[in-house]
């Protein structure tokens, strides 16, 4: 069962997962895991299916990116009752004002009494870290508001916006159309393999952290604490270190 090994390794106390769960839920596996792409620089290929992601995040101790994180979360709650489903979206890069590698995205969507609402555990460092629903209200994270609105775009029917305090800004767009795990593999291709793949080329890891959040280069640590950054130098190699942020 992998309900029982993700709440152990998290470290969630409970054997069962309310909709009223899930924000203390989603903080402790954004604690947990790192988004990182060591996977991605090896080319390690493993199944992105339950018993596949089990292995992978569970029992090798490994973070990872979208594909890895909001589906492992998926069979978790899908285990656990919840009326899930896995979409697809297209991150937009607000800085280049271009979308990113087309349907690179996957979050989840989960409905509850009759509402909608969307969850994402694998948005690097720009975590909901509750679930947002489909009425277009902010809801707060760690440091940044969120927000689900229905709007046609060229990638999907739906935008995931961002507040980082300057205003609304476009995370993703995605569809509401169910993702099969054929969907997935083709997804991490793009990511191993596409030149323009932001995670092909050097290493990168980020995780929250109760009081901020880290990020990790192949040669830098920096770390947001409060509203204090401090950079330097990585102490040991990469993978070390990544290795180490996981509990």
């Amino acid at each position: 069962m992998i309900q029982s090994a993700f709440l152990q390794k998290i470290g969630y106390e409970g054997q069962s997962i309310t909709f009223d769960d899930l924000p203390a839920l989603l903080k402790k596996m954004a604690y947990t895991f790192p988004f990182e792409n060591r996977s991605v620089l090896n080319k390690q290929s493993y199944a992105l299916n339950q018993e596949g992601l089990k292995r992978h995040l569970l029992e090798e101790s490994r973070g990872g990116l979208c594909y890895d994180l909001n589906p492992l979360l998926f069979y978790v709650l899908k285990e656990a009752g919840f009326s899930v489903q896995l979409v697809q979206g297209t991150v937009f890069n607000n800085e280049a004002g271009t979308w990113a590698i087309d349907g690179t995205h996957v979050a989840i969507l989960l409905e509850h009494h009759n509402e909608r609402f969307l969850i994402d555990a694998g948005f690097g460092v720009n975590l909901p870290l509750q679930p947002v629903p489909f009425t277009e209200e902010w809801v707060e994270g760690a440091s940044i508001r969120f927000r689900v609105k229905a709007e046609q775009t060229e990638k999907g029917t739906h935008l995931l916006q961002l507040d980082r305090g300057e205003g609304a800004e476009t995370g993703y767009a995605f569809t509401l159309n169910e993702v099969s795990e054929a969907t997935l593999v083709q997804m991490r291709h793009e990511i191993y393999e596409n030149e323009s793949s932001p995670f092909n080329k050097r290493a990168l890891a980020s995780k929250l952290t109760p009081t901020g959040r880290v990020i990790v280069t192949e040669d830098h640590i920096t770390t947001h604490e409060h509203e204090e950054v401090s950079k330097k130098p990585l102490p040991v190699p990469f993978e070390d270190y990544v290795k180490n942020l996981i509990p």
